[in-house]
């Protein structure tokens, strides 16, 4: 009978090849090129032209901002009350002096 040894050295040569048969067919042999996906592919670039040229063609009207009523409005915001927030050190103990 076999040595442990060399059952794990085997073991290990028999991993080894695989790996390296698993990494030549990833790195070196080329997919085939499936035409559905390119019948897809062309099929979306054709919707993405369509709807942009439907945005393109959008025409917004700005004889509204001529308008006197749009010019007579007025901002109703509030501005914020600036207040001091935290501590001047907040990694400082809460009871330290500064």
């Amino acid at each position: 009978m076999k040595n442990p040894k060399n059952k794990r050295t085997a073991i290990m040569v028999i991993i080894l090849l695989g790996l390296l048969i698993l990494a030549y067919k990833v790195m070196f042999v080329s997919p085939d090129v499936d035409t559905s996906l390119i019948d897809e592919n062309i099929s979306a670039s054709k919707r993405v032209e369509d709807i942009l040229q439907q945005v393109e063609s959008i025409n917004f009207d700005t004889s509204v901002m001529q308008d006197q009523k749009f010019g007579s409005l007025k901002s109703i915001e509030i501005p914020l009350i600036s207040l001091p927030v935290g501590r001047k050190d907040p990694f400082s103990g809460i009871w330290a002096s500064n």
